[in-house]
């Protein structure tokens, strides 16, 4: 608390106060709770980012922070007074971008605090625990954990993820009692040899679909079950489990699909989703995921697939789904995306490449599998590539994609 309030001290001294918005980019994972706690205790919103300042604009920011004692008015706040942000805004970080473009989402007090009683209730959390979290916490995932962690008086411990033997050896010989990763960080976990007696409480599996194999691996490394975590990051609205995707927490209701229907996972939360930054603040409860899911007699839910997305290029949206089936169905090919980028030296223009992932890649078949898909109206530009970019989660890193096909040609 003393290094938190000395941090609130000096941002005041800066002049932030209530209203204003604060953008945090290049800090390290404890300095950064550290400065949104702080910020939170003057009356400051917040946007996290894990990229550094060079890379990342201040939309909206009126001031931004490099480190916990480096805090400076943006050009915004030098013009003119803040503008007020959302009454009820506390977060604004980044989505995924494994679908799309990644976007700000904003988020409430009252989601934060619904996010929280969700993770206190399905990892069991108490002031006994120290929960590692050596995932970016810049993240909706890392960050709904972690500030639960700290609302239920945890201890924590957010050191990036450097080798699987040394996060493994943070539960083998202690402290830490819950952990909460990736699938594929996990994956890499059940691999290392035990190098001590102690056992993890909980490991909580979340940002990615968990394999039955996993669960067995991790059981058969760590004794415990994987407990999954699933949620949209614009909502706080998650839901977690041992099975599945997990059951919704109770701030949580499922509006579709029915018990033993099949179709888009719709969400309801008893607080607003306020929606993306530079969009009208939402007042609506509803949120459509965007994934296609499985409900079982039981009421519990399954992952299907991703829903098929519409493709905005040159003011027109596209249908992807058949191009992505044809696609798909080509013996190789492991993994499909599409990226919009503006055409080199006419940048009114825009192109859509069709990103195809797999080792073992016929590029003949899959001219002709593109061929048959296309219309006068969608034709896409093809790339092949043996493995596509991942961002510290484990999902797909839109930028680094968009740079190997610049310079793809």
């Amino acid at each position: 608390m003393a290094r938190i309030d000395r941090c609130a001290r000096w941002y005041q001294r800066a002049g932030v106060g209530d209203g204003d918005l604060v953008l945090l980019t290049g800090l390290a994972q404890d300095s950064m709770l550290a400065v949104v706690v702080a910020c939170w205790s003057i009356g400051a919103a917040v946007r996290v980012t894990p990229r550094a300042r060079e890379a990342v604009r201040a939309d909206g920011a009126t001031f931004v922070a490099t480190a916990e004692r480096a805090v400076e008015p943006t050009a915004t706040r030098q013009r003119e007074p803040a503008g007020p942000v959302p009454e009820a805004l506390a977060l604004v970080h980044e989505t995924s971008g494994s679908t799309g473009e990644p976007k700000l989402a904003r988020r409430s007090v009252d989601s934060l605090l619904a996010e929280h009683a969700g993770y206190r209730e399905g990892l069991r959390l108490d002031a006994a625990d120290t929960v590692r979290i050596p995932v970016p916490v810049a993240h909706s995932f890392g960050s709904g954990v972690a500030f639960s962690a700290l609302l239920s008086g945890c201890r924590l411990d957010v050191r990036p993820f450097s080798t699987p033997a040394g996060v493994a050896a943070d539960l083998d010989r202690g402290p830490a009692t819950k952990l909460a990763v990736t699938p594929a960080l996990l994956s890499l976990l059940t691999r290392t040899a035990r190098r001590g007696d102690n056992r993890p409480q909980a490991i909580l599996a979340g940002a990615g679909l968990v394999p039955d194999s996993l669960d067995t691996e991790c059981v058969t490394r760590f004794g415990v079950p994987v407990t999954r975590g699933y949620g949209s990051s614009e909502t706080g609205g998650i839901l977690i489990g041992p099975r599945g995707l997990g059951r919704p927490i109770p701030s949580v209701d499922i509006v579709r699909p029915e018990v033993g229907g099949r179709g888009e996972l719709v969400i309801r939360t008893r607080t607003p989703v306020l929606g993306h930054a530079h969009e009208p603040v939402r007042t609506s409860l509803r949120w459509e995921t965007g994934d296609i899911v499985e409900r079982d007699a039981s009421g519990q839910v399954r992952f299907v697939e991703r829903k098929p997305g519409a493709l905005r290029a040159n003011g027109t949206f596209l249908d992807t789904g058949p191009v992505q089936a044809a696609l798909n169905a080509v013996e190789g090919v492991d993994e499909v995306a599409f990226v919009v980028l503006p055409r080199a030296g006419r940048a009114e223009f825009e192109d859509v490449f069709a990103v195809v992932a797999g080792s073992r890649i016929d590029r003949d078949s899959v001219e002709r599998a593109l061929r048959s898909a296309t219309t006068d109206g969608f034709a896409p530009r093809l790339r092949i590539f043996d493995k596509l970019p991942r961002t510290g989660l484990g999902k797909l890193d839109r930028t680094a994609l968009t740079e190997r096909i610049k310079n793809d040609g």
